[in-house]
């Protein structure tokens, strides 16, 4: 028996409509922490209220109660998809909610465990597991609104990224959230279902278990702020590299008319960079139209390539003679020649690609674009002169295992080109740019990132913008940057080590133990 033999104690874990009401105002609070508002520090204590109510009801209401959580932390977080319409909002808000619900499950079976310690560090893996899981389930996989981003801003506590990925950020911040709710239960007053041990010792160990928590993260944070001064500018051997941004519109249906636009509106952007960058990159789709069936654009691009003695890589769609289209990124050498292709690998379900059509073919109905586009076999790297690009497009920055093929690859700085020209006016956006700091910090690597709409950027290994173009305005921007071959510790292991540690902790909760009492107590 885990909670107090003491009447009413089965009433007090039914569920009712105030905890309902506590766990979509957690989920709200939530939300705030990213874009627009972006208030990351509000992170570490946001989960607090919704844990608290999943350490008063069992298991099957927690699934209820984790399903409100992320419907209301999602459907506000990703309001923005309402330019889809309202049934395709709903869809993709109640899948993620799904994965919110397994975390409200896991995290009230956690209170079979009586030591708070191993309740909080339980329900943070718990919490770690379902956005692992969120984010790797194939086709459907998603990590946005993962708690690692919510830090963007906050250089020290991010460099922990460089060991564990931003999984293992998120899963710090889910263990301050989960002591400072058992602190909170030991002192709660009224009838709380708390453990079954003396009263005076489960608060002991739950002020311990708090305290812990912060020095480590107190620890790890003193730890980044000495790491980041190395971040210093480029130390060794050096390129130049500049991003443009049209800020047009979404390339959705664009005629032979908007592609040619598009292409002058980009080679007069390009005008103004100095002959001393190395690399020139344009967006995802900068260019809405087969470009491998367009020879006159490919030499126009070439000939601003060899104006500019640069390397160039630029957005655009390609048709295989079989009818399939890619979405894909063109690279020119200094000399004006095409010289090699990446097509992106993995696609946004529903809005480049519909998953399982075959096995399901009413689910096209559900699609968000005209088009579907077709996968590339594998990922790849761009030789450009002495050094290797590590090409990703738009949605594959999301993943951090996509960044980290291309580390594995030999890559010496990322190329990331993407388009949320189809959210313009909306702060996905914004959401969407607090990702990148995480993948240059993971893999210790500069990011060199263009938007059509923005926000371009270029990134610091340690996650710093040096250069940038804010959203929605035309514009370029560039800097020195340093190609870095050394892995950081995260991409040697990958998410295996975080995985495997809480899934132990997850089963250790689960399984409970109750702490052996002093004979004071």
């Amino acid at each position: 028996m885990t909670e107090r033999a003491v009447p009413g104690v089965d009433a007090a874990l039914r569920l009712t409509w105030w905890k309902l009401g506590i766990a979509i105002a957690s989920g709200l609070l939530t939300a705030f922490c990213f874009p627009p508002a972006d208030l990351g520090p509000l992170a570490w204590v946001a989960l607090v209220p919704f844990l608290l109510v999943l350490t008063q009801v069992r298991p099957r209401a927690g699934l209820l109660l984790g399903i409100v959580f992320g419907f209301a932390f999602i459907g506000f977080y990703a309001s923005f998809m309402l330019v889809y319409g309202l049934v395709e909002w709903f869809a993709s808000v109640g899948f993620q909610a799904l994965f919110f619900g397994l975390f409200g499950v896991a995290a009230a079976g956690c209170n079979r465990a009586s030591h708070p310690a191993l309740r909080a560090l339980a329900v943070a893996a718990a919490w770690t597991l379902a956005e692992m899981l969120r984010g790797g389930i194939g086709d459907l996989g998603f990590t946005v609104g993962d708690l690692g981003y919510t830090q963007h801003q906050r250089l020290p506590i991010l460099q922990v990224a460089s060991m564990v990925g931003h999984y293992g950020l998120g899963f710090f911040i889910a263990a301050i959230n989960a002591a400072l709710t058992q602190a909170i239960l030991a002192v709660a007053p009224g009838i709380w279902v708390r453990p079954a041990m003396h009263p005076k010792l489960f608060a002991q160990l739950s002020a311990k278990t708090a305290l812990a928590a912060y020095m480590v993260v107190l620890l790890l944070y003193l730890w980044g702020a000495i790491i980041i001064r190395q971040d210093v500018g480029p130390q060794g051997e050096t390129l130049e590299a500049a991003v443009v941004q049209a800020a047009l519109g979404d390339s959705e249906g664009a005629t032979r008319r908007d592609a040619e636009h598009a292409l002058d509106t980009y080679l007069s952007l390009s005008e103004p960079i100095p002959e001393a960058v190395d690399v020139i990159v344009w967006p995802e789709v900068a260019i809405p139209h087969a470009l491998n069936r367009r020879p006159d654009m490919l030499e126009r691009i070439g000939e601003m390539a060899r104006d500019k003695s640069a390397w160039v890589v630029a957005g655009g769609l390609e048709v295989s003679r079989e009818g399939a289209v890619f979405n894909t990124l063109y690279a020119f050498s200094p000399e004006g020649e095409h010289t090699e292709t990446y097509r992106k690998v993995i696609l946004v379900p529903f809005g480049e690609c519909v998953p399982m059509r075959e096995r399901f073919p009413w689910l096209a109905r559900f699609t968000l674009r005209a088009v579907d586009f077709a996968p590339g076999d594998r990922h790849r790297l761009f030789r450009l002169g002495d050094n290797s690009a590590g090409p990703l497009i738009c949605f594959e920055a999301l993943f951090p295992r996509a960044v980290r093929a291309n580390a594995l690859l030999g890559a010496d700085f990322i190329v990331l080109a993407t388009s949320d020209a189809w959210a313009a006016g909306t702060y996905e956006i914004e959401q969407h740019s607090a990702t990148a700091p995480l993948r240059a910090v993971e893999s210790r690597r500069w990011v060199v990132r263009a938007g059509t709409w923005g926000v371009s950027q270029i990134i610091s290994p340690w996650g710093r913008v040096v250069a940038r173009v804010p959203s929605s305005e035309p514009g370029v921007a560039w800097a020195e940057i340093e190609p870095r071959r050394e892995l950081s510790v995260y991409h040697r292991y990958g998410d295996t080590p975080v995985l495997v540690v809480c899934a132990l902790l997850l089963v250790a909760g689960i399984l409970g133990r109750r702490p052996r009492r002093p004979q004071d107590a």
